[in-house]
């Protein structure tokens, strides 16, 4: 005959320690993935913020020089400037893309940018002058239009777009 002596005080608290063991291991994987996917969320979040405020914007108006006898843009020069909030940026690392009369555009190489290096940072601006001539391209004669995408390293892009005048020969573009 055999008799059972029951559950003893010692079995009971290897049970309760092994629960306790394996509910903590469960708890350190949740707020591990948890610490994880927080520390994600703020690099995403700090690499929108860094984004939204590397912004180049045209600051005045922008002023062409026109070729009368040919009747055609040759130059555009405008103040690219850096709100005070934002991130400086590398004008070698720019992108100019230019666009006459809807048709298809074209990149400005930086050969005919100047400045074409340098730093512009947070509450400066520069004096930027694209020519379109030596670059190759044919600018919009009186009454066309023209677009100007300014794309900096990282952030968004600046988009200019003008019609010129069917009277306009040279200065301020409105």
């Amino acid at each position: 005959m055999k008799t059972d002596t029951g559950f003893s005080g010692l079995e009971a608290a290897i049970i309760m320690i092994a629960f306790v063991i394996v509910a903590a291991t469960f708890g350190y994987g949740v707020l591990n993935s948890g610490f994880f996917a927080t520390q994600k969320f703020q690099d995403v979040t700090y690499a929108g913020l860094k984004q939204s405020t590397s912004v180049a914007a045209t600051d005045g108006l922008i002023r062409g020089v026109y070729d009368t006898n040919n009747g055609v843009l040759t130059d555009l020069i405008f103040i690219l400037s850096i709100p005070v909030t934002g991130e400086s940026i590398d004008l070698s690392k720019m992108i100019y893309y230019y666009v006459r009369n809807s048709e298809e555009g074209t990149e400005i190489p930086l050969e005919h940018v100047t400045p074409r290096r340098g730093i512009v940072r947070p509450g400066e601006s520069t004096r930027i002058h694209l020519d379109l001539e030596g670059a190759g391209v044919a600018g919009p004669s009186a009454g066309g239009s023209f677009s100007l995408e300014v794309k900096p390293p990282t952030g968004a892009s600046t988009l200019i777009q003008r019609t010129i005048s069917s009277g306009y020969n040279g200065g301020l573009i409105a």
